[in-house]
């Protein structure tokens, strides 16, 4: 049966082992049960600024292999122009157990060795040339994927049901795009309300059923990447701009149609 039991302390009554199990549970029980199923990736926060002398990390939620990992504070990171792509990620530790608790603790930091997917989780990516500044705001769409100086988060995986997707940013900006263009096809108005309406990642399977019937394939399955790509596509169509996406590691450029 369904049930909400809550312990009640009071002066004078007896402070149980059960009272304090009920505190200590409740809270992973609870939120096991509403993200049960969902595959590892970024929850909620963790958003990313550039400071003079650092790389900002918002408070934010993570998931790995079913259990939620919080950060509270604001974490800062030392970067540097390597000219070379660099990797900030977390990395997951084995779990500590004493006599008192149990601690699932991480660590965060920047490299330039490819993020392995078994032990570390991708924030973003970046490409930062001598005497540049990093920069995390974004002009348009296919700004999210300049090559330098710009914080790239395409392949960064967020939560959602089965399988992770792209940043609900992301989503949400080509949404905003392609709706100030006329609808050219009866997928793309629902599809882009749907996005305006975001506050967590899409599920796999809307966004990838979307871009099939969009792009007319029948693809299993489109890596982060490849929905930057398609959805970049379809606004191509819709603007009569034809802009150049960039493979991995270019530059976008754009070209009128005259």
């Amino acid at each position: 049966m369904f049930r909400n039991t809550y312990p009640v302390f009071e002066r004078k009554r007896l402070l149980k082992i059960e009272m304090l199990k009920n505190l200590r549970d409740y809270p992973r029980e609870l939120f096991g049960i509403f993200y049960q199923g969902y595959s590892n990736g970024i929850i909620t926060g963790a958003n990313l600024n550039v400071a003079d002398d650092g790389l900002m990390i918002s408070p934010g939620i993570l998931y790995w292999e079913g259990i939620p990992y919080s950060m509270q504070e604001e974490c800062r990171l030392s970067y540097e122009a390597t000219e070379k792509t660099s990797y900030l990620k977390v990395k997951f530790l084995e779990e500590l157990r004493g006599a008192e608790k149990q601690e699932y603790l991480t660590e965060v930091y920047i490299d330039g060795r490819p993020v392995n997917e078994q032990l570390e989780l991708e924030l973003c990516r970046f490409k930062l040339q001598k005497g540049a500044r990093l920069r995390a705001e974004y002009t348009d769409f296919f700004d999210y994927g300049t090559e330098f100086d710009t914080i790239n988060r395409i392949h960064a995986p967020f939560a959602a049901l089965e399988k992770s997707t792209i940043w609900p940013e992301i989503l949400k900006t080509f949404a905003r795009t392609l709706m100030d263009n006329p609808i050219k096809s009866p997928w793309d108005y629902s599809f882009c309300m749907n996005c305006l309406h975001l506050d967590r990642a899409m599920h796999f399977e809307e966004i990838n059923r979307y871009l099939n019937l969009r792009m007319q394939e029948n693809k299993a399955e489109y890596k982060n990447q490849e929905i930057y790509r398609a959805l970049g596509s379809i606004l191509h169509e819709a603007t009569g701009t034809r802009m150049m996406l960039p493979k991995e590691g270019n530059t976008p450029k754009k070209m009128l149609l005259l």
